[in-house]
């Protein structure tokens, strides 16, 4: 949206309902403005798992093989050990069946 002069007079008392609100705190003001500005009547989801696919790359890096990292990463990743073992078993699973090409 381009600069207009009405926009010097909106203040955090604008912000319409308690979603932009949250978001003003956890984030910021500017941040809650540009969404009110750039995306009006756009709804916003963000998801449960926002980081599953991260945490999943972090368990793949960091297991040695060892049940202590085992357990030490399902606390890290806030998942249960099953979880952590399923993910290992599907990183392994997908290791093999494409294998990393060598070079000659």
């Amino acid at each position: 949206m381009q600069y207009k002069p009405w926009m010097d007079f909106i203040t955090p008392d604008d912000i319409p309902n308690d979603d932009l609100r949250n978001v003003e705190a956890f984030a910021k003001y500017e941040t809650a403005l540009a969404l009110m500005l750039y995306c009006p009547g756009m709804t916003i989801s963000v998801p449960t798992l926002r980081f599953s696919k991260a945490k999943r790359r972090y368990i793949e890096s960091q297991y040695d093989g060892r049940k202590f990292t085992l357990n030490r990463l399902a606390v890290e990743c806030e998942y249960t050990q099953r979880y952590v073992y399923k993910i290992l078993q599907e990183f392994r699973e997908n290791k093999k069946s494409n294998p990393t090409p060598t070079l000659p």
